[in-house]
C-alpha cells in the first residue's frame, strides 16, 4: 500500500512540474539568469520524479529478474545524481537572486571549498559504489538495499540546507521580505521531509514537498504576471526595478545599454496600435536575438514608452558595447513592418555603475531621461565620454541647478522692450526668467523650463515670475516711465492650477497693480491642455479685466478656431514666420494671416525681427508691436529702465 500512495505523491509532482515547466517555457521565463536557473532547478526535479516513480514501480510492482537489477543499479545513481544536485543548484540560485554572484565569482576558493566540493563527494562515492555498494546495493532476492555511505549523501545535502540558510539571513536585506520567506520556507520544509525520508525510506515525500515549495516559489518570486511582459517577450518594468535595487543593495557593478525610441508617440499615433505593438515586439525580438549570438549572460528589459535595458556584469562591458553597436546598426536603418518601412528616431548609451553613476536614485532618473540629456548623433554614447562635456553635465544635474536656483535666489527677470508702431515708442515689455547658477554661470531657459515643467518646479519658478513682474510694475520707476503692461509668460502647468485666478490677484492686489498692466502670454499648446481647467481660468482673469496675448502663433497647428474662443487681444507670430518672410510664398501666407487676424480685431505683434528691413516689411503689412534684437535683446530690470528712458525721449522711439 506505501507503495501505491508514494507513487502518486511522484505522479502528482511530475504532473504539476510539468506544468510548470510548460508555463514557464510559454511566458518565456527563460530569459536572464535567475529564471534560467529556476527553470534548470524545476526540470531536474522533474527528471528526479520521473526516476523515482520508475524505480519505485520496479521494486514493487514487477516481478524482478537479474537483468533487472543492472537497470535498478542505473536509474537508482541517476536519480542519486539529479536528485543531490538540486541542492548545490538552489543555493546557486539563491545567490544569484541576491545578487551575490559577484562576490562569490570573485573568491574562486571559497567557491570550490564551500560549494563545488561536497558534491564532489557525493559524485565520488556515487561511482565507487559501482565497485563497493557502500551507498545502496541490491542482494540476492533482488531488493534495494541502503549501504552505510548514505547517510553521507543526506549529510551533504543536509549541509547545503544550512549553508542556504545563512546565506538568506546574512543577506536577507537585499531582498523583500515576501522573497525572502518563499526562498527561505523551502529550506527547512525540504530538510524535515529529508529527515522523515531518512528513517522512513518508505515515506517517500520529499520530491511532493519539493515541488509545492517551487511552485510558491514561481508564484511569489517570479510572478510571470509582473515579471514578463508577453506580449515583447522581455521581462518587465516591474522586473527591472528589482533587479536594479538588487544590485545597487548588494553593490554589484553592472553595466546597463539604455535604447529609447524618441518617436514612439508619433509611431503609435501614425501606425495604429497592433502595427506598432509588432513594431516593438520585431525590435525586442532582434535585441534578443543579437544578445543571444554575443554569447553573453545578460538580462533584456522593455520598460515600456519605447524604452528597453540591457544588463550585465561589468567584466562583460566589452561584449556589450559590441552588442550595442550591432543593434544601433539595426536601428538607425529602415525597420520593415509587412509592407512598410519604419524609420526609428532612437538614443543609445552604455552607462556603468558605479563608475558613471552611483546611486539607485541617479541611474532611474537618467534611464528616464537620457535622450534628452544625451546629444543624438545616432552612434552609441557612451556616458563615461559625454560626463566629460560641460553641457551634458548641465543638463543632468538640472534639477539641482533648479533647486539651488530657488533656494538660493538665483532667479533673475529680464525684459525685452516691445517697440509700438504706431506711437513709434517701447510702451511695454515680455518679461523672460533668467537663471545664473553658481557652478555653470548662466543656464539656458531652453535647458531649465522643460526641466521644471518635468519635476514640477515650474510652478514655483511661475509664482516667483509673477511676484517679481507684479512688484516691479507697482514701482515708482514704472509709473515714471508711462508703460502701458508687462507681459507674463504662463506654462502649460500653470494653465491648469486650480488656484491661479486667487494666485494672480491677491500678489496685484499685495503690489498695487491694476488688471490692464499685466498681460497674460500662452501658447497653443497650453491653451488646448486641458482645455475645460485652462477655459475657466482664463475666463475669470479676463473679466478682472486681465488681458491676454497668443504666444508664437505659426508653430504647431495654429488653431483659428481657439484664437476665435478665447479672449485674445494680441496674437504673437513667431521668429520663424520672420526668417521664412523672404519666400515668396511664406510671405503671402503671412500678409493673409495677418489680415485674417486683423479683420478678427486683434492685435498683431511679431518677435524676433533683428533688421531694419523686418521691421520695414512687418510694419507695412500692419502689424502694431515689433519685439527682437534689432531694437534690443532681453535686459535686467535696471537696464530696462534706463534704455527706456533713453530711447522713450526721443522721437520715433528708435
Amino acid at each position: 500500500m506505501p507503495g501505491y500512495i508514494y507513487l502518486f505523491y511522484d505522479a502528482c509532482s511530475v504532473l504539476a512540474l510539468a506544468t510548470l515547466v510548460m508555463a514557464l517555457c510559454i511566458r518565456r521565463l527563460y530569459k536572464g539568469r535567475n529564471n534560467k536557473l529556476f527553470l534548470i532547478l524545476c526540470v531536474f526535479l522533474t527528471f528526479t520524479a520521473i526516476l523515482d516513480i520508475v524505480t519505485e514501480y520496479m521494486d514493487h510492482f514487477i516481478v524482478l529478474r537479474e537483468y533487472h537489477t543492472l537497470v535498478r543499479f542505473v536509474l537508482t545513481t541517476l536519480y542519486f545524481v539529479f536528485h543531490n544536485v538540486m541542492a548545490p543548484l538552489y543555493l546557486f540560485y539563491i545567490i544569484s537572486v541576491m545578487g551575490l554572484w559577484y562576490r562569490v565569482r570573485n573568491r574562486l576558493t571559497v567557491l570550490t571549498y564551500f560549494w563545488l566540493i561536497p558534491y564532489g563527494i557525493d559524485l565520488i562515492i556515487l561511482i565507487l559504489n559501482i565497485f563497493n555498494g557502500k551507498v545502496f546495493y541490491y542482494d540476492e532476492n533482488y531488493q534495494y538495499i541502503r549501504g552505510p555511505l548514505v547517510t553521507v549523501l543526506y549529510v551533504v545535502a543536509f549541509y547545503y540546507g544550512i549553508l542556504t540558510m545563512i546565506v538568506l539571513l546574512k543577506y536577507r536585506h537585499l531582498i523583500g521580505k515576501s522573497w525572502f520567506w518563499s526562498l527561505f520556507a523551502m529550506v527547512p520544509f525540504n530538510m524535515l521531509s529529508l529527515f522523515i525520508q531518512f528513517y522512513y525510506p518508505d515515506y517517500r515525500i520529499e520530491i511532493f514537498v519539493s515541488t509545492m515549495m517551487f511552485i510558491e516559489v514561481a508564484i511569489i518570486v517570479h510572478r510571470p504576471e509582473d515579471m514578463m511582459d508577453d506580449i515583447v517577450g522581455m521581462q518587465s518594468y516591474v522586473a527591472f526595478m528589482s533587479a536594479v535595487r538588487t544590485v545597487f543593495d548588494a553593490g554589484t557593478p553592472t553595466c546597463y545599454l539604455m535604447i529609447r525610441i524618441n518617436n514612439y508617440r508619433l509611431l503609435r499615433r501614425n501606425l495604429g496600435m497592433i502595427n506598432y505593438i509588432d513594431l516593438i515586439t520585431n525590435v525586442s525580438n532582434k535585441i534578443n536575438q543579437t544578445c543571444s549570438l554575443s554569447n553573453m549572460s545578460c538580462e533584456t528589459y522593455y520598460l515600456e514608452q519605447g524604452s528597453f535595458v540591457i544588463t550585465t556584469e561589468m567584466d562583460k562591458y566589452d561584449v556589450l558595447l559590441n552588442t550595442a553597436h550591432a543593434i544601433n546598426a539595426y536601428l538607425v536603418k529602415p525597420v520593415k513592418l509587412g509592407h512598410m518601412e519604419v524609420m526609428l528616431n532612437t538614443c543609445t548609451c552604455m552607462v556603468r555603475y558605479p563608475e558613471d553613476i552611483s546611486s539607485l536614485e541617479g541611474l532611474l532618473n537618467f534611464e528616464g531621461t537620457f535622450n534628452s540629456k544625451i546629444k543624438s548623433t545616432g552612434c552609441v554614447t557612451l556616458l563615461a565620454d559625454e560626463m566629460e562635456d560641460k553641457g551634458f553635465r548641465m543638463r543632468n544635474d538640472m534639477d539641482a541647478i533648479i533647486s539651488r536656483g530657488i533656494d538660493g535666489h538665483r532667479f533673475l527677470m529680464y525684459y525685452q522692450p516691445i517697440y509700438n508702431v504706431a506711437t513709434g515708442k517701447f510702451s511695454t515689455a515680455e518679461a523672460l526668467i533668467r537663471l545664473i547658477d553658481i557652478e555653470y554661470g548662466f543656464v539656458s531657459p531652453g535647458l531649465f523650463i522643460p526641466a521644471a515643467e518635468e519635476s514640477g518646479a515650474i510652478h514655483d519658478i511661475g509664482d516667483y515670475v509673477i511676484d517679481e513682474v507684479c512688484r516691479f510694475v507697482g514701482s515708482l520707476d514704472f509709473k515714471e516711465m508711462g508703460l502701458d503692461y508687462i507681459e507674463i509668460n504662463l506654462s502649460v502647468a500653470q494653465c491648469i492650477e486650480s488656484n491661479l485666478h486667487d494666485k494672480i490677484k491677491q500678489c496685484m492686489e499685495r503690489y498695487g497693480v491694476r488688471p490692464d498692466q499685466i498681460n497674460l502670454e500662452i501658447t497653443e499648446t497650453a491653451a488646448d491642455y486641458a482645455p475645460e481647467i485652462t477655459d475657466r481660468n482664463i475666463e475669470m482673469l479676463a473679466n478682472d479685466g486681465i488681458r491676454f496675448s497668443l504666444d508664437d502663433y505659426g508653430t504647431g497647428y495654429s488653431n483659428v478656431s481657439r484664437v476665435v474662443q478665447l479672449p485674445l487681444e494680441i496674437v504673437k507670430l513667431d521668429k520663424s514666420l520672420v526668417d521664412d518672410m523672404d519666400i515668396p510664398v511664406m510671405w503671402t501666407v503671412i500678409k493673409k494671416t495677418v489680415q485674417m487676424l486683423k479683420r478678427m480685431n486683434k492685435k498683431i505683434l511679431v518677435e524676433g525681427v533683428e533688421d531694419k528691413r523686418a521691421v520695414d516689411k512687418f510694419t507695412e503689412i500692419g502689424c502694431n508691436y515689433i519685439q527682437g534684437f534689432y531694437f534690443s535683446k532681453p535686459l535686467p530690470e535696471k537696464d530696462y529702465i534706463a534704455f527706456i528712458r533713453k530711447h522713450n525721449c526721443q522721437d520715433g522711439g528708435d
